[in-house]
Parts: C-alpha cells; structure tokens; sequence
C-alpha cells in the first residue's frame, strides 16, 4: 500500500473537471445547488474524492438520459453530504490529521486504497457500522479512532483464545481455519450484543455524545 502523504488523496477542481468531462464552472453550480457535497480543504487547497466522482457520473449519466436537474435532485436528493461522502470525508481527515491512527487501521486491514489512491475502508461491514453510527450522530472520525484502539486490545486476545482451541482440539483438526474463526466471532458477537444492553440505553438517533 502507498504511504500517507500530507497532501489528501483525490482530485483538484481542474483534475475532477477533466476526468468527468464537465467544466469547473458546472461543478461549483452543483454544489451551490446542493447536488455535490463540499470537497474537502487541505490549507487553502480543496479535494474531490471518489464520492464526488461518482455523484458526478449520475449526475451526467442522467442528464444524457434527457432528465433536467430539477429531476435529478429528485432522484439524487440535495443532502450537502451523504452517508458516502461522510465516510470518504472522515477518511481524508485521518489520513491527514491523525497518521497514526491511519496507520493502525491498515495495519488491522481495515484501512486501503481505492482506485484512486484516496484511504478507503475495505471492509463493508465496517463501512455500514461508520455510516449507521454516522446517522445516529455519532462522527464517522470518532468511531474509526475508536475502531483503531479497539483493535489494538482485542488482536492479542484473538491470537490468544484461537491458540488455545488449536490445543484443545489437538492441533491437527482439519476443520478449515474460517470454522475456527467463525465460532469464535460468533461468541464475541453475543458477548457484545449482551454487554450493549446493559452499556447502552435505547436514545433516540441524533442524541450524540450521550448526556
């Protein structure tokens, strides 16, 4: 994988104005229209992301269809930044605010590379779980540090508990190693489940952080 750099990953308005055919003037027009969320700024530099590109393209591809933007905001809705775009968002900022938590999420293989280049979650489950959060009004920034740290503690104890069902079934089971791994997330998944119940009462979404 690339190292961070201090500079985000993503596009320029004049790169994203090439790679989608559609002028720099137009783009600026759709985010005062609130069809493309902000980009994101790095100093007094501002970067487009794999959200915005693909916003773009339906915005393109469904103009080509003969739709005007009064319909494509229908279709697309005018939020300034959707649940993607919230994500790739917070994703930059890590990248560039807090390398080390960056770091540790790619170590963890949470943490890759789009087809861009631009830091992306690579693992869907993580992505609904940042997003649902997100919704709930919890930041997308402050669950993937969370994320990082939690990782941290728990790596060692999954090394530890799955050594010790590799002696107890005698070390020479031919269970696949996915079984092995499953029973043992399956059991976290309860355990945690019944600790959120006790932990976490039931608050409406929007009430974050908790009173």
């Amino acid at each position: 994988m690339k190292p961070f750099s201090s500079r985000p990953a993503g596009y320029t308005i004049e790169e994203l104005s090439t790679i989608v055919g559609m002028s720099a003037r137009n783009i600026r027009a759709h985010q005062t229209r609130g069809l493309l969320a902000p980009p994101v700024r790095h100093g007094r530099s501002a970067y487009y992301g794999p959200a915005h590109l693909r916003r773009l393209r339906r915005i393109t591809m469904l103009q080509k269809q003969g739709f005007n933007l009064v319909s494509i905001a229908a279709m697309l809705g005018t939020t300034t930044v959707d649940r993607a775009e919230q994500l790739d968002a917070a994703m930059a900022d890590i990248a560039r605010d807090q390398p080390a938590v960056a770091r540790c999420l790619e170590r963890h293989g949470v943490l890759g590379r789009d087809e861009t280049g631009a830091p992306a979650v690579v693992r869907p489950s993580v992505s609904r779980a940042v997003t649902d959060l997100a919704v709930a009004g919890i930041p997308p920034v402050a669950a993937l540090r969370f994320l990082g740290q939690f990782m941290d503690r728990v790596a060692p104890l999954a090394g530890e508990q799955l050594g010790a069902l590799k002696a107890q079934t005698g070390g020479g089971s031919a269970a696949p190693r996915a079984c092995f791994a499953d029973l043992l997330v399956s059991a976290f998944k309860i355990a945690v489940e019944n600790a959120a119940e006790v932990t976490f009462p039931v608050v409406e979404p929007g009430t974050w952080p908790p009173k």
